[in-house]
């Protein structure tokens, strides 16, 4: 398997375009809400579309030095993604702190948690 190098353009674009997507899933649960802004959505489209061709370009680079890594980890980044957004307030502070102590403790973790990876066929 061939080591995966990112560069700090390629993180800075995926950054923004998973954070345009959580705001774009915030939003739509404002969709029955008097602070609606249809418009809001359509602006955050349009930086996604502006975003996603530059992102696509970067992972095509990556994906094409390790096709199942590659997938694999956009697929975990997605579910988190994925759950980040439907999580409440109060869910958010909990993870923040699960994450908090995660960084404060790196070795353990990769020590002893475990991450699936599904196989590429």
């Amino acid at each position: 398997m061939s080591e995966l190098k990112t560069t700090r353009e390629q993180i800075a674009y995926l950054k923004s375009v998973l954070l345009s997507q959580l705001l774009l899933e915030a939003n739509e649960e404002l969709s029955t809400t008097t602070g609606y802004r249809h418009n809001l959505k359509q602006q955050i489209n349009r930086v996604n579309n502006i975003l996603e061709p530059i992102v696509r370009k970067e992972y095509d680079k990556v994906y094409q030095a390790d096709a199942e890594m590659t997938t694999n980890i956009l697929n975990k980044i997605e579910s988190l993604m994925n759950k980040i957004a439907k999580y409440q307030i109060e869910e958010l502070v909990m993870l923040e702190s699960i994450v908090q102590k995660y960084e404060d403790n790196k070795e353990w973790f990769i020590k002893y948690a475990e991450s699936e990876f599904l196989r590429l066929d």
